[in-house]
């Protein structure tokens, strides 16, 4: 998830007073800049191995395993959390059992994922967008984002990797939606579950 201009201000001045007040104080500071979102939590069955397969090939910051998850719908601070849960019950579906079974890179904002194959949730997705009067991503993807990468070392060698993973069972999709709050702080974000919603089919 990405953190806009006005954000990433905010987010440098927040850390600059952090270094003048005590720990106490910036946890205050920096929940001003929680943020909601929906989203599905994954399980790789061995992130450690693709971590070690791209390790010399890619440099970026990995995302920590227990940070690992599909986001359907950012609210930011648009929404409560009382009227997210009270309106998203009635447009969540149950969807089938999913599963993480390819490798894929967004070139735009150089993403490596882990990505899911379902029209539940793409219809999910835009029927929430269009509840909450949130902007529909134009080529919604399911994706749960693997690493940031600031530079690929080896194209060659990258292009190999990426062939190998393709089409690759990876591993799960948890079976119910997590309304989750991110919680911003000078080493990363926190993700937080707000409350569970739906079950999908067994």
């Amino acid at each position: 998830m990405t953190v806009g201009y006005e954000n990433r201000w905010l987010f440098c001045v927040h850390r600059s007073i952090i270094h003048k007040r005590e720990l106490k104080h910036s946890d205050d500071i920096l929940k001003i800049m929680n943020r909601l979102f929906l989203a599905l939590k994954v399980h790789l069955d061995n992130y450690k191995t693709i971590k070690s397969d791209f390790a010399n090939t890619l440099t970026g910051k990995w995302t920590p395993e227990e940070n690992l998850h599909i986001t359907i719908c950012y609210f930011g601070n648009t929404c409560s959390v009382e009227e997210l849960l009270s309106r998203l019950p009635l447009f969540i579906k149950s969807i089938p059992p999913l599963k993480l079974e390819s490798l894929d890179y967004f070139m735009h904002n150089k993403i490596l994922y882990a990505k899911t194959t379902s029209k539940e949730l793409q219809q999910i997705h835009v029927n929430i967008c269009r509840l909450f009067n949130i902007k529909q991503i134009k080529s919604f993807i399911p994706h749960a984002t693997l690493m940031r990468v600031k530079k690929i070392n080896d194209v060659k060698k990258f292009q190999q990797l990426m062939s190998t993973y393709k089409e690759k069972y990876l591993g799960s999709v948890d079976t119910s939606f997590q309304l989750m709050q991110s919680h911003l702080y000078p080493d990363g974000a926190k993700y937080e579950c707000i409350a569970k919603i739906g079950e999908a089919q067994k």
